[in-house]
């Protein structure tokens, strides 16, 4: 685990940062309309922020689960266009942040009119996935001109470095990886602590953790080791997965999943 106290510029920290729950909703996972239900149901029991998934193939970094989850909403052409103009529908009432491929929809696409897109849809930051080293200028130069936060990913094993780079372009909040791998996996929250309190030293921006996050007491334990949001990603699409293999309510299943995370914000 690396040190980061001394090593990067201080920047004390300004504000507290109520406990949030982000899950990770693949929209057009089983359609379009069971993410506007999510999205509608996270309203109303007063999830905090919501990362919206833009389906897209060769998800390298996901493990299988969200994999099958990307292959559902592609199948169901839960294009960008739509995705975007669902989230318009609660971006006054939840904050949405974008999650989008840098080869299957920022490039194509161009920055520029992805960005002005979530702008106009009022998305509360985005988070590329795959962006290469060589794009990451363009990407925030053209993040800054739309004056859309992004949120800055740290995976716990980075040089200090990569860190500092990711802090001072970082806008959204700062997500720390808890391990280099694929999604899916398992994490101990309380191994992170250590990196979590320096993050809040070096940055006025809340702290996430995520990547095998799946249970109330994933959450409430995320909480306790300082982190500010909670990201809960493969847990609610294997909710969805299992209840059309059983003949389920996906959305119901999901929903039902969120409600019991989000009582971690309250305890």
């Amino acid at each position: 685990m690396h040190q980061t106290t001394d090593l990067l510029q201080l920047r004390p920290r300004t504000r507290a940062h109520r406990p949030t729950l982000c899950p990770l909703i693949m929209a057009g996972d089983p359609s379009l309309e069971v993410t506007r239900d999510l999205l509608r149901h996270c309203v109303e029991i007063g999830v905090g922020m919501v990362e919206l998934c833009v389906p897209f193939r060769n998800a390298f970094t996901d493990g299988a689960t969200l994999i099958r989850a990307h292959e559902r909403a592609l199948r169901n052409e839960a294009e960008l266009e739509a995705v975007i103009a669902l989230a318009a529908e609660f971006t006054s009432r939840i904050r949405i942040i974008l999650l989008a491929d840098s080869s299957h929809t920022l490039r194509p696409r161009g920055f520029d009119r992805v960005f002005a897109m979530a702008v106009a849809a009022g998305m509360a930051g985005v988070l590329p996935h795959g962006l290469p080293p060589a794009l990451s200028d363009r990407f925030h130069t053209a993040a800054r001109r739309a004056e859309l936060p992004v949120v800055g990913t740290i995976y716990a094993t980075a040089r200090p470095e990569i860190r500092r780079q990711v802090i001072e372009r970082a806008s959204a909040f700062i997500y720390l990886v808890s391990t280099y791998g694929r999604s899916g996996g398992a994490t101990e929250p309380m191994d992170l602590a250590c990196q979590i309190q320096a993050l809040h030293t070096h940055t006025p921006l809340a702290v996430a953790i995520g990547f095998g996050l799946k249970t109330p007491g994933d959450v409430g334990r995320a909480f306790q080791a300082g982190c500010d949001i909670a990201i809960v990603g493969s847990a609610v699409a294997a909710a969805v997965e299992k209840a059309l293999a059983d003949g389920q309510d996906p959305g119901a299943q999901a929903a039902g999943l969120i409600r019991d995370l989000n009582r971690e914000t309250l305890a």
